[in-house]
């Protein structure tokens, strides 16, 4: 778990260092005395796990947290203070945990513990993989559609990041700008209902939303390597490498987008905005 430390005194981040330094699962990537070269880090590394000092001169604890927590929504925060009159601030701003300074080896123990069960919760059943060609992955394996169209159709939702797709966005989409709705043309309805039953079978029923004249994902429940790119993970911009759902011709115009965000990313910089 990647791990900063941030607080004033030099000597407070030494020795939370060196007491959690024989504590495995966790690489402390970042100290930090000034909470702004924190946020800044942040901004274009990834980060799942910070320990913060509250009482801070300039930007306090309880701010960097807010503004840590824009930059990436899951990230594991917790306080640390000899002051207990901090407590109810944490509690507004929905910190996971706090400990009161001065601290042992069995405090920080326990908030690393804690810190491991937080991500274990915060990890989801369901992922997509959008970087190459396009997968639905469902506790940790990829699902067997019953058609192409099938798959294609959620494919064309998550792409569209949670919006609706009309039914006559579908059908442009996935048989072409010439074709038609019409009664005789049921391939929309039948390619549904296998998205349906697909995801009904390896119990993700619940991804999938259909209003009105409309389709849409849950993006909330799922995981992606697209999301975790738009966060600032270093690892997926990695992974990402000008291929974005590449059996897919409508998907393509989002590549160059994607390219130049990398480029922001690599350089040290905290992007803005979906690419599409």
């Amino acid at each position: 778990m990647k791990t900063i430390l941030v607080d004033d005194m030099l000597l407070d981040l030494q020795l939370f260092e060196l007491k959690c330094a024989d504590i495995p699962d966790f690489e402390i990537v970042g100290k930090f005395t000034d909470p702004a070269q924190a946020v800044e880090y942040a901004g274009s590394h990834e980060v799942d796990f910070a320990l913060l000092d509250i009482d801070m001169p300039g930007m306090n604890g309880i701010e960097l947290a807010r503004r840590l927590r824009l930059l990436r929504s899951d990230m594991i925060i917790v306080f640390a203070t000899a002051h207990p009159k901090f407590a109810v601030d944490a509690l507004r701003m929905k910190a996971d945990y706090m400990i009161f300074k001065p601290f042992d080896q069995e405090d920080i123990a326990d908030v690393m513990e804690r810190a491991k069960l937080f991500r274990q919760r915060q990890k989801k059943r369901i992922r997509f993989q959008t970087f190459g060609p396009f997968e639905l992955l469902v506790d940790g394996g990829p699902v067997h559609f019953r058609s192409g169209k099938a798959k294609e159709l959620l494919a064309l939702c998550v792409y569209r990041g949670g919006r609706p797709v009309s039914i006559h966005e579908m059908v442009e989409f996935l048989w072409g700008e010439n074709s038609t709705i019409s009664t005789e043309n049921t391939g929309y309805r039948r390619t549904i209902k296998e998205l349906a039953d697909t995801l009904r079978a390896c119990r993700a029923e619940e991804l999938l939303l259909r209003e009105r004249g409309s389709l849409r994902v849950r993006m909330e429940l799922a995981d992606s390597d697209y999301q975790d790119f738009m966060n600032g993970s270093a690892e997926a911009c990695c992974a990402f490498q000008g291929e974005f759902m590449q059996q897919y011709s409508w998907a393509e115009s989002a590549v160059y987008a994607l390219q130049e965000r990398k480029a922001v990313m690599l350089a040290g910089k905290a992007p803005e905005g979906r690419p599409d």
